[in-house]
């Protein structure tokens, strides 16, 4: 829903990249009045963060984005190839089960931004470009936001919140006064450039490529237009020098670093150099304004996680905000934000810093690297990328009994399966962007058993109208969802009859016994209360 120009919205989104984008949509499409202000006359050219992982693919999909459009206009993430120096290359899928996207897609950041976009206008909510943000003040019942236009007007807005969403240099970061110290990596720098080449650069040109030796680390992938992204990480010999590298040296550093003496570039554009750091806000919230994305956390660009964790932190904070401004939970819903999305930043953090290799220092041990990949447990090896490991176990709305064995704990991501043939998927249902109670009877095929789940259900989750559905073996009511294969029931690991809570966003909340009512009542009022 939008909330006309030069009106008060209830919530003001500073940054209309893909974090500011998403988190737009997630507020309009629960009936939130919502404007989006971006500094840019025009949105930003470029590939920019071009790999989109798993988790974020299911994210679009439960956003309700036209995902299978985007799909078809990006190139499949198949394969990665390692090229260790001095050893075999190692071909590895990049597929991962349990997920209707078992592949990442390459696709150019701004064909994402204009997906969202176009969804966002769909909504009734156009971005307002040309207006930054330059002092903002909060007061008892909303915040005050002083913007400037690109033609030198001012304006002055009047929101109920305010989501900062700008990137790296955030005006609501500094208003707010949250922390944000600059890790740097010295010594070292990253060039990357988007072009076409030839020469005799090993392995297959359809698959992601990562070179380790001595002078540094490479990564190559192909884009949708022909070109492949090239990403080289070496040594900086002059910390003073300033502006985007000409095609020169990024080759020049690429050719050291692979050995491939004979590769040319063709028809490149987009090079850019980036002095590398990681920096953590040190609090996501202060009264009625928020952070998400670079805004909160800006990430060595080394692993392509920067705007999949900030798309996440969209998703996170998106509902959790709406049910605030429409009065479904009080403001302490806001602080599990932070408890969630901030250690996340803080791990990807140490993971770059850790894992980063840029010709700088002592040379990382290439054939214990190599074993890793191929020895026990190598096959969860890089699954953090993909976002869906991810879970809020600690999280303070997360609650119940951990499974013994199979299904989904609280806190963990509820996976995407059909109750059976030629049903809607389960995402389908959670995709409406509401709390939902699933309730397993102990026989899937008893009704007896199946009204005392429900019975059961609707005592936790009545009083705050959170739908429940039934799962049994067969057709019932309305609330009854059929899974007579028992697929669903299996992939919760529910075979023994459970109750789940899951969030909008798909997480579980609550997972306890099919008699545990009681238990998921007094869960449910402290969420939403």
């Amino acid at each position: 829903m939008s909330a006309a120009p030069d009106t008060d919205p209830e919530v003001l989104v500073v940054g209309a990249g893909p974090v500011g984008l998403c988190t737009a949509i997630e507020l309009a499409r629960r009936g939130v009045r919502v404007r989006i202000v971006d500094r840019r006359v025009e949105p930003r050219p470029g590939t920019r963060a071009c790999t989109v992982w798993q988790r974020t693919l299911e994210v679009f999909d439960l956003m309700g984005l036209p995902i299978g459009a985007y799909l078809d206009s990006g190139v499949d993430y198949t394969h990665r190839t390692h090229h260790f120096a001095g050893l075999p290359p190692l071909v590895r899928p990049a597929d991962q089960p349990g997920t209707r996207y078992p592949r990442p897609l390459l696709i150019g950041q701004s064909q994402t931004e204009e997906m969202l976009t176009r969804h966002l206008a769909g909504l009734g909510v156009q971005v307002e470009r040309g207006l930054t943000a330059v002092a903002l003040e909060q007061g008892p019942a909303g915040v005050t936001v002083r913007l400037t236009g690109a033609d030198g007007t001012r304006h002055t807005v009047r929101a109920g919140w305010v989501v900062g969403a700008q990137g790296p240099h955030s005006t609501v970061r500094d208003a707010i006064g949250a922390s944000w110290e600059k890790r740097p990596c010295p010594g070292t720098q990253l060039l990357q450039i988007d072009a076409r080449w030839t020469g005799s650069l090993p392995g297959d040109p359809a698959h992601c490529h990562l070179f380790l030796s001595e002078a540094g680390s490479l990564g190559t992938a192909p884009l949708p237009d022909g070109r492949h992204r090239f990403y080289a990480g070496v040594a900086d010999p002059d910390p003073t020098r300033t502006g985007d590298p000409d095609v020169a040296e990024v080759l020049d550093a690429v050719r050291r670093v692979s050995g491939a003496s004979d590769l040319r570039f063709h028809d490149g554009r987009f090079n850019w150099r980036v002095r590398l750091y990681n920096a953590v806000a040190g609090r996501y919230r202060a009264g009625r304004c928020l952070l998400a994305g670079d805004s909160a956390h800006t990430v060595m660009p080394v692993t392509a996680q920067g705007m999949n964790t900030g798309v996440q932190d969209a998703f996170n904070l998106g509902w959790k905000l709406a049910a605030v401004v429409r009065g479904r939970a009080s403001a302490r819903l806001l602080d599990s934000y932070e408890a969630e999305r901030r250690p996340i930043a803080l791990a990807l953090a140490e993971r770059n810093e850790r894992t980063y290799w840029g010709g700088v220092g002592p040379v990382p041990p290439f054939e214990l690297l190599r074993s890793r990949l191929t020895g026990a447990g190598a096959g969860e090896a890089g699954t953090g990328h993909t976002g869906l490991p991810l879970a809020y176990p600690d999280s303070p709305l997360s609650a119940g009994t951990v499974p013994a064995a199979g299904g989904p704990g609280p806190g963990a991501r509820v996976p995407d399966v059909e109750a059976e043939a030629g049903a809607d998927r389960l995402f389908r249902l959670l995709g409406r962007g509401d709390w939902t109670v699933l309730a397993f009877p102990e026989d899937p095929a008893d009704p007896a058993a199946a009204e005392v789940a429900a019975k059961e259900a609707a005592a936790g989750a009545g009083r705050a109208g959170v739908p429940v559905h039934v799962v049994t073996a067969g057709r019932g009511p309305d609330n009854t969802l059929a899974d007579r294969s028992g697929t669903l029931r299996t992939a919760l690991g529910a075979e023994a009859g459970a109750l789940f809570l899951v969030r909008p966003d798909g997480y579980v909340s609550f997972r306890g016994g099919v008699r545990d009512g009681s238990a998921l009542d007094r869960h449910v009022a402290g969420v939403l209360a």
